[in-house]
This record gives structure tokens, C-alpha cells and sequence, in this order.
């Protein structure tokens, strides 16, 4: 069993300002600053508990240091032309994480996407990945990772969603940058739920979804 001690959804929510606009039924936005509640955060943290939504078992075993993995499915999407490997999870984001500047007001941003509970969950991750290639990376040159959770598949009747961990930094060849100023203007939840709404509208129908 992996040594690292179990983050749970109520902890997360902790980690997070949300919806600084106010709360929406199908889309939420996320904030994660260097400092919540007197406790230094860490997107390594944010992104392992989006990972690990139920506690992981010993069936989850991985060698020390992995990270088990409870989610349905999970993607990284990264900026173009970075020499990062797409697969090593713990390398990229404990790497962003030590890099983190004194003066630096954000970390990173949660998009949630929630979908009815006739999305399955390859389609979703296709949907919000398709979201994150585009608009994300390639637009902004931001690196993210889509995580599905299937609430279902625990008893629960809450909706499937797909959470977005968007690393806050321009990520270029070179490195780390800037801040990227759409996640720190007036309203960015406002454009982003407008973003991720004539996406979904444009695509979801090629998914048989309306």
C-alpha cells in the first residue's frame, strides 16, 4: 500500500475557493492559491486526490512514491513542443510544485464539467479531453489532467463529471512562465463556462448527445 496518506473529498473541497461567481448546475470553477486555511496546498495534492476519490485498496498497490489510482479514467494533456513525458504524473506535478515562486497568487484552476447519466465514460474524456487539447493547450499552451469520476459506480446518485486540473503557469519548451492572465481576469469563470458550453453544444452531438 502506498505510504502517502489519503486525501478525501471533504479535504479537497478545503484545498479549493469555489465558484467565485456563483455555482452552476452542469459547470464548476475552482481556484487553488498557495494557502487555504493556514495550510501551504500543493497541486500534487489537489491532482492525487482527484485520483483517488475512494480510498485506495491493496488491490492499488504501486511501488512507493506512485500514485494509486481509484478514478474511472484520467488523461494529461500538455502544452506543445515541452519535453515532459505525458505518463509520469508524479514527475510532472511535483516538479511544477517546486517550482512555485513566493509571489505566485495561483497554482493551478479546477474546471468541472458534469454530464447526464447516459454519458459513458470514454465519451466524456474524449469530450473534456477534446476541450483540453483545443482550447487549453494548444490555444494557451496550458498542461491539464482530465479526471472522470463515475459517482454511480460507488451507489451514488450524483451526476458523471470530468474535473480539469489546469496547472496555472504557461508551459513552454523553456519551462514554466507566466501566469496565464484567463485564469486571474474579472469573470474568468463566467468565460470559461461560456468556453466549455459552445464546445460541448458544437460536439456533443457527434456523441449521440444532445
Amino acid at each position: 500500500m502506498s505510504s502517502l496518506e489519503w486525501i478525501s473529498p471533504a479535504d479537497v473541497d478545503a484545498m479549493l475557493y469555489d465558484d467565485p461567481d456563483g455555482s452552476a448546475p452542469d459547470f464548476g470553477f475552482a481556484l487553488l492559491r498557495p494557502n487555504a486555511k493556514g495550510k501551504a496546498n500543493r497541486t500534487a495534492d489537489l491532482a492525487r486526490a482527484k485520483l483517488q476519490p475512494c480510498r485506495p485498496a491493496a488491490a492499488d498497490t504501486l511501488p512507493d512514491g506512485m500514485w494509486p489510482i481509484t478514478c474511472t479514467l484520467h488523461r494529461m494533456v500538455t502544452a506543445p513542443q515541452v519535453a515532459i513525458d505525458a505518463g509520469a504524473l508524479e514527475t510532472i506535478f511535483h516538479g511544477y510544485d517546486a517550482k512555485i515562486k513566493p509571489h505566485q497568487r495561483l497554482l493551478a484552476a479546477v474546471l468541472t464539467m458534469r454530464m447526464d447519466h447516459d454519458w459513458l465514460p470514454a465519451d466524456i474524456l474524449s469530450l473534456v479531453g477534446g476541450y483540453a487539447l483545443e482550447k487549453l493547450a494548444l490555444e494557451r499552451r496550458l498542461t491539464s489532467m482530465t479526471v472522470v469520476h463515475m459517482p454511480g459506480e460507488e451507489l451514488s446518485g450524483r451526476r458523471p463529471h470530468a474535473h480539469v486540473i489546469v496547472l496555472a503557469r504557461v508551459h513552454r519548451a523553456s519551462g514554466w512562465g507566466a501566469v496565464h492572465q484567463d485564469l486571474i481576469a474579472k469573470k474568468a469563470q463566467g468565460k470559461f463556462q461560456a468556453e466549455w458550453e459552445a464546445y460541448r453544444n458544437s460536439w456533443a452531438p457527434r456523441f449521440g448527445q444532445r
